[in-house]
């Protein structure tokens, strides 16, 4: 069986007058930076805060067609 190392970076950004603040995980697959499974609407830079997006990106980059089904307490998915 081989070894997969996956890296969760997190980062924040503070403009110079500090009135705005962004943050983000990248996640990196053996040393290589994932692209966010839907890259029209996301960049790379938030793809590692999300249990199912980093799920997503991981076993797209290995090459699964991926489907996540979410079911709640209540039964509703």
């Amino acid at each position: 069986m081989s070894k997969l190392k996956i890296t969760l970076e997190d980062w924040d950004y503070t403009c110079g007058d500090g009135c705005c603040t962004d943050y983000g995980t990248k996640l990196y697959l053996n040393g290589k930076l994932l692209e966010h499974p839907n890259p029209e609407q996301w960049n790379n830079s938030y793809i590692g805060g999300d249990v199912e997006t980093a799920l997503q990106a991981v076993l797209k980059e290995l090459g699964y067609e991926v489907e996540v089904e979410q079911v709640y307490e209540n039964g509703e998915g």
